[in-house]
């Protein structure tokens, strides 16, 4: 049975590809960063950072030996390629709507405040199973109770930096360097106080999205020229960087038996940086030439954020333990293949229900 985790492994690209389009040659796929199209991608990106997360408390190599059970070891460093897509999106949306009549009205509400809910909602449910079962959570408590909390303040700071930029700075030149300024800001900050590479390896995407945007016919018809050959390009620099921030510095360090914390974090974050800007760019090209789309797709699309914030405490629940490594666990499955189908069965429906009720915050007074 436990052989049955490796169907995902055929399950997913039949997710990602059923429904989808391959453009003939000369014909391109025009609407590759239309919203139906990016959001079919990122439902699927969704998903596989379900994957991503369970992966982390089956098989990550940090675990205790006796704890690993091998079977989605693909999908435990990929989750940051998979944030890079939402940025790189999320940016590039915003500033292609941004001048549309009314885009910055309620713009606090419609886009900060729906952030806020949902991650309240979820923080209060970690910290009230935390207290119920007598989990020690260390120091400070409002990251550590729901340690998955880091991409939302994030998201906060990039629609602040976007209403600034481009609702406050009135000098069309100086909104993309202001943009660039506040996001690179956000990254050093996070460098100097956030726990570990994840909370700043991927929102300088934001601003990419946001320059793609701006440039989209100049940047689309030079992709289209030497089309293969960037395709090529961009394949190996992401498989490399991507190799270099996750294996090469253990490797090194296995060889010589040395070890240094500030070239093992140099070495991880520029893989990590460069890796997240081509495979984002990358994924943009594939779709200049296959267009995805399905109703599964479109449907799981519609609730992403939700999606995030829900799923991490099933991961917790059907793990070895709860929350931290030392706890008891909740409801332990250890099968992979029911794990992972527990957390999505689950999480999906109360992520889209969470969805609709927060529709209505949206909705116009």
């Amino acid at each position: 049975m436990d052989k049955l985790v490796y169907l995902y492994y055929i399950i997913l690209p039949v997710l990602l590809f059923f429904g989808a389009k391959i453009m003939k040659k000369g014909e391109w796929n025009e609407e590759v960063m239309s919203f139906d199209h990016t959001k079919a991608f990122l439902g699927f990106a969704s998903i596989i950072i379900i994957f991503h997360h369970a992966s982390q408390r089956t098989c990550a190599p940090w675990l205790s030996p006796f704890r690993i059970h091998h079977g989605l070891d693909l999908f435990v460093y990929v989750g940051y390629l998979m944030v890079a897509a939402f940025f790189f999106c999320s940016g590039y949306g915003m500033y292609s709507a941004h001048g549309k009549k009314g885009f910055f009205d309620k713009y606090f509400k419609r886009r900060i405040l729906t952030l806020i809910i949902p991650t309240v909602i979820m923080w209060f449910v970690f910290f009230g199973a935390e207290k119920i079962r007598n989990i020690r959570i260390e120091k400070p408590i409002l990251i550590n109770t729901y340690s998955y909390i880091w991409y939302i303040p994030c998201m906060i700071w990039m629609y602040l930096a976007f209403y600034i930029s481009f609702h406050l700075v009135k000098k069309e030149k100086a909104q993309m360097p202001v943009l660039w300024t506040l996001v690179i800001l956000y990254m050093v900050l996070a460098a100097i106080f956030s726990p570990g590479t994840w909370w700043f390896n991927t929102p300088h995407l934001f601003a990419v999205g946001a320059g793609l945007a701006k440039n989209k016919e100049k940047r689309f018809e030079k992709y289209k020229k030497g089309y293969a050959l960037r395709i090529i390009l961009f394949t190996i620099i992401t498989v490399a960087a991507f190799y270099v921030s996750n294996y090469l510095s253990a490797l090194l360090a296995t060889i010589d038996n040395k070890y240094n914390p500030f070239v093992h974090w140099l070495i991880e974050l520029s893989g990590q940086l460069i890796s997240s800007y081509t495979f984002a760019i990358l994924v943009m090209l594939i779709g200049m030439k296959i267009k995805i789309g399905n109703k599964i797709l479109k449907l799981l699309g519609g609730f992403t954020l939700e999606t995030y914030l829900v799923h991490p405490f099933f991961v917790h629940a059907f793990c070895f333990s709860f929350i931290r490594n030392d706890a008891l666990p909740l409801f332990y499955i250890k099968n992979q293949f029911l794990y992972v189908l527990a957390i999505i069965v689950i999480s999906l429906p109360i992520a889209f229900l969470l969805n609709k009720v927060l529709r209505i915050l949206k909705k116009p007074a």
